[in-house]
């Protein structure tokens, strides 16, 4: 992809991945890396020859939409009945598990 000299990047909370997008950027253009992490679902970065200027994007939404989507947790889980044994389960592996 460095050899194309134009990046689109999606939101990026992630330090590691951040810092590889500012990595790629030239040093004038880091500080648009600090809006990766407040991107919304569909926005993107563009940068590079293709553009005049580093841009924010909206993406169309795709024809075929993915299987994946944002889960609403709160909604699932409170559909959801516990499961005691799964729970005790999980509780025990994690006091297993030391930290070396």
């Amino acid at each position: 992809m460095s050899q194309c000299n134009n990046f689109i990047a999606l939101r990026l909370t992630n330090e590691q991945d951040q810092s590889a997008v500012k990595s790629v950027m030239p040093d004038s253009m880091a500080g648009i890396a600090d809006v990766l992490p407040l991107l919304d679902i569909g926005e993107a970065i563009v940068l590079g020859d293709a553009v005049l200027l580093p841009s924010r994007i909206k993406l169309d939404k795709p024809i075929a939409t993915p299987l994946s989507l944002t889960k609403n947790f709160w909604r699932e889980w409170a559909e959801k009945s516990s499961n005691a044994e799964a729970i005790k389960a999980a509780v025990e592996n994690l006091r297993r598990q030391s930290k070396s």
